[in-house]
């Protein structure tokens, strides 16, 4: 019995692939969740077909450096600091989260990113607070049929308060080798990866033995917070990563505005990649997002959201403030007006596409739109009154566009969103158990005295 095999008419196609480049009108032929053909017109019969008419059609998009766990605590990190997120976000919210909570967290972020035209992320998933925790997080993600990455959090959570909190992960070690042996065997959309304790706040050994554990479960990517701007201590932790020898290509380094020009070059030698996260650096003062020094340097280089107990869960956010950030970042050292402006939207295009493909080690399959690689695909629509006149499609996408206008998602050729609406979802009854847990979950941080807890903080973050 043949494959089913689906085509998507008459779009305005970004491939992102330097042979395929950009094309006014094409088809692309899809079967067995692959991209066949790409065309100017494609004749086939007897299969789907889904109309893309005076659409965007891209690549889907690869965040590579989120918390998902956090979505139904969207808003509580308004106005908060990263001193306020350690504190109240990691070391009191994160204790009231049962499995469940960290199921439906994890289940309703992946479908806001989905529904967002993102196809692929990297989940630094820190809500181990049992086994339990952890199987119903990767549960979460592959119900709602994303695919990515789960890096497994050696971070410990405070289980009780008044406080009571170390750094030495425990029972995780056994329980990371038990879902790489139960739970990820080389099926599936999703990998296993590894977040280990923070490694600006423990000691090198430790980090290294960490790195070490990591590649021996298969670790497909190993996701460490690092040079953290006015945060950074001065510990250098890529510089001595590199000089154990640990240096490669299954590390991403999140963040990283503060990394010297030397710990980029290790970086790119050792074949790792960068993750910056615009919104959150620049809010929490984690400084000018790296984005721009790390590709001069020829590092893999790409875009994550972070937090949704913050900002929107979209791509299209983090485009534009990088872009913007830069340009203005540029500007300023200026001593006369620019004629030219250097960054440009296709360069943020990039970074959330074939570079995020290429961060999460996955370039060969995802990223652009060509024939062989995988059928991640978002459809935008370009009717809308922020849309029209769409004149300059890579503009239209990443200055002008909302996650309102994507019209279609496929992963793996199967849609997910369609017709602006995620596909087999129950929102109202979902939306009504994800605001139960916020609430509970709210209600047990409201139990709590912080004074302790900040007084902890303050002395590990703000003391230099």
């Amino acid at each position: 019995m043949s494959e089913h095999k689906t085509v998507i008419r008459g779009g305005r196609v970004l491939s992102m692939d330097a042979a395929i480049g950009d094309l006014e009108s094409a088809d692309i032929l899809i079967e067995g969740g692959r991209i066949l053909e790409i065309a100017e017109s494609i004749d086939v019969h007897d299969c789907e077909e889904i109309e893309a008419y005076g659409m965007i059609v891209t690549p889907g998009f690869v965040d590579t450096h989120r918390h998902v766990w956090q979505t139904q605590l969207r808003t509580v990190a308004t106005d908060w600091s990263l001193f306020n997120y350690f504190s109240r976000m990691r070391s009191i919210y994160s204790s009231f989260y049962t499995a469940e909570d960290a199921y439906l967290g994890n289940y309703a972020g992946a479908l806001e990113a989905l529904s967002a035209g993102i196809t692929t992320i990297i989940d630094h998933s820190h809500i181990m607070n049992s086994p339990e925790h952890a199987d119903e997080a990767v549960r979460g993600l592959e119900e709602a049929g994303i695919r990515g990455i789960f890096c497994y959090g050696l971070f410990p959570n405070p289980t009780q308060h008044p406080f009571a909190m170390g750094i030495e992960p425990g029972w995780r070690f056994d329980d990371a080798r038990r879902l790489a042996k139960d739970r990820f065997n080389g099926e599936g959309l999703l990998k296993l990866g590894l977040a280990p304790t923070e490694v600006e706040a423990t000691p090198y050994d430790t980090t290294f033995d960490e790195i070490r554990f990591g590649r021996e479960i298969g670790a497909a990517r190993i996701s460490c917070h690092v040079a953290l701007g006015t945060y950074d201590t001065g510990r250098r932790v890529v510089e001595h990563i590199h000089e154990a020898g640990l240096m490669n290509e299954d590390l991403l380094f999140v963040h990283g505005s503060t990394l010297t020009d030397d710990e980029l070059g290790h970086i790119a030698d050792g074949g790792a990649a960068i993750s910056a996260t615009p919104e959150t650096e620049l809010q929490h003062g984690m400084g000018q997002p790296v984005a721009t020094r790390a590709l001069e340097k020829s590092v893999k280089t790409s875009l994550g959201i972070d937090i949704v107990s913050n900002f929107s869960g979209d791509m299209f956010a983090q485009m534009r403030i990088m872009l913007q950030s830069q340009r203005g970042f540029e500007n300023e050292k200026l001593t006369a007006p620019p004629r030219e402006i250097r960054f440009k939207a296709r360069d943020v295009l990039e970074l959330a596409t074939t570079g995020g493909a290429a961060a999460a080690g996955m370039e060969s399959s995802i990223g652009s739109l060509a024939p062989g690689k995988q059928a991640d695909i978002v459809i935008t629509r370009t009717d809308s009154i922020n849309m029209t006149p769409a004149i300059d499609p890579v503009g239209a996408l990443v200055l002008n566009a909302n996650v309102n206008d994507i019209d279609t998602v496929l992963v793996a050729g199967r849609p997910v969103k369609r017709y602006g609406e995620l596909v087999g979802v129950d929102w109202p009854r979902l939306a009504e158990r994800l605001r139960a847990s916020s609430e509970k979950i709210v209600a047990g941080y409201e139990s709590v005295d912080p004074a302790e807890i900040e007084a902890m903080a303050a002395a590990l973050m703000l003391s230099h």
